[in-house]
């Protein structure tokens, strides 16, 4: 892959670009790359194949969604329903509910969750959330997105059973589901996604941001980037808090928000700003 030319500003980003994949300090070690739903670009969103090549293409992060099944299994899909992200409606035909909510477990696994992509992918299952675990444990650190508000619990715990709490870092649009989760895991870093413009006023819309992550426990503001101009970033900055953006696929717009002092950007194609920041293959 080519080199970017980059900016006169870029070097003074280099200390930033450095920053370690792993630990519990996740968050506050330097510049990051999160893929989103996985390297969803070039592999089916929220799978296994996904996450592994987010992995692969050197990703800090990878991020991914969590739902839960009718029979109380955490499993990896985006959306309330799987009719976007898989073949629900050529194996089930008899007028069942297409709900991940209302499916069990078995059930969804049933489902290919690939070809919808692409045929390279054909015969992807729809991933349990400790799969997504296991597979990314060492490696690269799970962004856990907590979709319906009352399962913050849930993910807390299965993540104290794998032992891995130093290792990951949550994220949801719900302060209730970062509250719940923190009730059992005080320790883990969070963060308040958000995509409420709120204001006009970029420093009042980012300390009524602050202030909805300060009550839920969450330490990073994780906000739609055409929120994040400059004084809403140096505001948030002011209060000791880290702001990322997503979801940025645009190399342009990348390197912008780089200028501006972002401290992650979450991206479809973490290829793309990995070769921006110097860290591609």
């Amino acid at each position: 892959m080519s080199r970017a030319i980059f900016p006169t500003w870029f070097p003074l980003l280099l200390p930033l670009l450095l920053g370690c994949s792993m630990s519990g300090r996740f968050h506050k070690e330097g510049f990051k790359v999160i893929a989103h739903r996985g390297a969803s670009r070039e592999a089916p969103e929220n799978t296994l194949g996904a996450l592994e090549l987010g992995v692969k293409q050197g990703s800090n992060g990878v991020e991914f969604d969590v739902y839960k099944s009718s029979d109380g299994w955490l499993v990896l899909l985006h959306d309330r329903d799987v009719l976007r992200t898989t073949n629900f409606k050529d194996v089930f035909t008899d007028g069942r509910s297409a709900k991940v909510s209302e499916l069990t477990l078995a059930e969804l696994r049933k489902l290919d969750a690939g070809s919808w992509h692409s045929p390279a992918y054909a015969g992807e299952k729809v991933p349990t959330f400790e799969e997504a675990l296991e597979l990314l444990r060492g490696r690269a650190t799970p962004v856990i997105e907590i979709k319906p508000e009352d399962i913050g619990r849930d993910v807390a715990m299965i993540v104290q059973k794998l032992g891995i709490e130093q290792e990951v870092f949550v994220q949801s649009f719900s302060p209730r589901a970062i509250s719940d989760f923190h009730e059992v895991l005080p320790e883990v870093t969070t963060g308040y996604l958000t995509g409420k413009k709120i204001s006009d006023n970029s420093v009042e819309r980012a300390r009524e941001h602050l202030r909805i992550a300060r009550e839920s426990g969450a330490s990073v503001v994780v906000c739609n980037y055409r929120l994040a101009d400059r004084e809403y970033i140096e505001e948030v900055h002011r209060n000791e808090f880290l702001v990322w953006v997503y979801t940025v696929d645009d190399p342009a717009v990348m390197r912008l928000l780089m200028e501006r002092g972002i401290d992650g950007i979450i991206t479809n194609v973490p290829s793309v700003l990995l070769d921006l920041t110097g860290r591609g293959e």
